[in-house]
């Protein structure tokens, strides 16, 4: 055999062990990073709280229609009790 073919097939089998060394380091890294807990960063933390504050003001917000009810409501009812 001529020293290129050695040289090839010696290339080809460095190849195919290396991708494999990679594929299994490749898979240990996935599995390590699924049993690690997720880091949050201070801007999500920030984030995820002006989330929370924005759904509880969304939830108590009342349309000026609501409001305006309201006031008529309350207004009717004071008349009531005084006159």
């Amino acid at each position: 055999m001529d020293l290129f073919w050695k040289i090839i097939i010696g290339a080809g089998v460095l190849l195919v062990v290396c991708w494999t060394a990679y594929g299994i380091w490749e898979w240990r890294e996935r599995k390590l990073e699924k049993q690690r807990p997720k880091v949050r960063t201070e801007q999500y933390k920030r984030t995820r709280n002006d989330m929370a504050d924005y759904a509880k003001k969304l939830a108590e917000f009342k349309s000026p229609s609501e409001r305006i009810k309201e006031q008529q409501e309350k207004q009717d009812k004071s008349e009531q009790e005084n006159g």
